[in-house]
């Protein structure tokens, strides 16, 4: 009986190191620089008509992905964080792709047609694609 409880104790403090290594490796992960990144480039109409064409082909091209947007905005608001969120005009008026900026872009207008850096976290069908961590390029 009491080989068995060491035996436990030994593999629960093993399983206690293993968590807290991978806890301390995801904390410690350097976080992408998105301004520094090579881009996937197109318009935001692209983007769009590739996610509502097939949405599997378009997740492996695009998700997780630094995407340098071209579009024209629809409108401008801050999420709960405070951060300004662009929309970007998709041919399909109850469809916008939604981006986040990382730092505040200063002023923009909605009518305007700026290029965007992000990352693509992916699509919800028949509402948006989420683009986060972005940068104006210009």
């Amino acid at each position: 009986m009491q080989k068995w409880k060491k035996m436990l104790a030994i593999i629960g403090i093993i399983g206690v190191l293993a968590a807290g290594a991978v806890v301390l490796y995801v904390y410690l992960k350097p976080h992408r620089d998105v301004a520094k990144e090579k881009a996937v480039q197109l318009t935001a109409q692209a983007l769009f008509d590739a996610f509502k064409t097939n949405e599997t082909e378009a997740n492996a091209k695009y998700l997780d992905k630094a995407i340098e947007l071209n579009g024209e905005v629809a409108d401008i608001t801050k999420n709960q964080e405070g951060r300004t969120v662009v929309n970007f005009k998709t041919n399909d008026p109850l469809f916008v792709i939604n981006c986040t900026f990382k730092e505040d872009p200063g002023v923009l207008q909605p009518g305007q047609t700026i290029t965007f850096k992000g990352i693509c976290t992916g699509y919800i069908p028949d509402m948006n694609i989420v683009i986060n961590e972005g940068v104006l390029v210009k």
